[in-house]
């Protein structure tokens, strides 16, 4: 389980474009990352 601090763990995802993107890759171009999750409550 990660806690407050922890390094996130690489993931990818597909943008609008098409085109995967990892976490790695946007953080290899110096890119900041916010990372939001919503929990779903309905």
């Amino acid at each position: 389980m990660l806690k407050q601090g922890d390094t996130a763990p690489d993931f990818a995802l597909t943008m609008l474009d098409g085109q995967p993107v990892s976490m790695r890759q946007i953080l290899q171009r110096g890119s900041n990352v916010l990372l939001v999750f919503l929990r779903h409550l309905g």
